[in-house]
């Protein structure tokens, strides 16, 4: 690990989101620009997943898929790094800010690193919260004097035995393994400026940088992108409600049973809108980040 200087400095929430929404507001036009093949390439994608719901797509559409996601992987990269270069070094070079240099490169790769420790750390939370959970039903049944084994009762249907209380410390316990989640992905944002800023992967070496700062970051981060995603999907409700169509809406598999409307529709639907969004969401959440590694590789007021 490389060495890092010592931070003083406690990162500003507020400060953190003002910087965010102005580095927006004064770089749109170029950020409008730069996000426009990604856009454009996953608009396809999701024109694509409606007609696929038809009958599946083969031959020219099928081509245009893989080609609609390999632009949509390759814009995505380079907006990324165009944002970062610009919220970090002020650097504003390639047409329309879009490079295929070794910023993209790092970026990539500390995007791959981080997640996979953020899913290493997801599905042992979800394993904990599920064994949980699974005890906190089994004692339900138990309390009704019922023996599942003999009844053959599954877990769904444990779950109509859970009192009130049951169903706190259930949510209770799924709240923890959320945040511990939540807490990993702060304490590792610093690592995508880092690596911009120092022109080389970041990720453990930069740990330090945001240690103490996990609950500033998540507020900043909760502040500064929860009512982005609030006025996006609300244009899109409101959108849906004067065609009189869910277009984004795609059934999704649970188990064996085919989804075609519940919580698990929405989410997804709910991330293709904010995934639209890119142009807008992804300039505001380069600057929050920069804005914490400028603040926390500040060694003195």
């Amino acid at each position: 690990m490389s060495s890092q200087p010592i931070p003083v400095l406690p990162i500003p929430v507020l400060r953190s989101v003002v910087v965010a929404y102005g580095l927006l507001a004064t770089h749109w036009q170029r950020f409008a620009l730069a996000g426009l093949p990604f856009t454009l390439a996953y608009a396809v994608r999701l024109w694509l997943a409606q007609k696929g719901q038809a009958a599946p797509l083969d031959g020219f559409w099928l081509t245009l898929d893989a080609t609609a996601l390999i632009a949509m992987t390759v814009g995505s990269l380079a907006f990324s790094a165009m944002a970062f270069r610009l919220a970090v070094r002020d650097e504003y070079a390639g047409r329309w800010g879009l490079q295929l240099s070794g910023d993209e490169w790092r970026l990539f790769i500390v995007a791959l690193l981080n997640a996979a420790l953020v899913l290493i750390v997801a599905l042992l939370a979800a394993m904990f919260a599920f064994v949980v959970f699974s005890t906190i039903a089994g004692g339900a049944v138990d309390r009704a004097g019922i023996n599942p084994e003999e009844a053959g009762f599954d877990l769904p249907t444990a779950m109509s035995y859970m009192t009130l209380a049951d169903w706190i410390a259930a949510w209770v316990v799924n709240a923890v393994a959320f945040l511990l989640v939540a807490w990993l992905i702060a304490r590792l944002s610093i690592s995508f400026p880092a690596s911009i800023a120092q022109r080389a992967v970041r990720v453990l070496s930069v740990w330090t940088l945001s240690e103490g700062q996990a609950w500033r970051i998540m507020g900043a981060m909760a502040l500064a992108v929860l009512p982005l995603f609030a006025i996006e999907i609300g244009l899109y409700e409101a959108l849906s409600a004067m065609l009189g169509d869910r277009f984004l809406a795609t059934p999704v598999t649970v188990g064996a049973t085919v989804e075609t409307s519940g919580g698990f529709v929405m989410m997804q639907e709910y991330m293709r809108v904010t995934g639209f969004f890119a142009i807008l969401n992804l300039p505001v959440i380069a600057g929050l980040y920069a804005h914490f590694h400028a603040v926390r590789t500040q060694t003195s007021a």
